[in-house]
């Protein structure tokens, strides 16, 4: 079973807007589309993954 996902275009101007910020250029979207995932994410798994990722302390590696 697949569902389309339509990308608003409020999403990818917010998207253009985040990597113009990144890049520091000006950037044109000529395409975008949601990626499916092939397997439901499981609640536990995501949140450990989320506890491990956060848990990196960005400010005390750049000193």
């Amino acid at each position: 079973m697949t569902t389309a996902v339509t990308i608003t275009p409020e999403t990818l101007t917010v998207i253009a807007a985040s990597v113009t910020a990144f890049l520091g250029k000006k950037v044109r979207i000529r395409s975008a589309r949601a990626l499916q995932t092939p397997y439901p994410v499981d609640p536990w798994t995501q949140q450990g993954r989320l506890i491990v990722q956060t848990s990196h302390n960005l400010g005390q590696l750049r000193r």
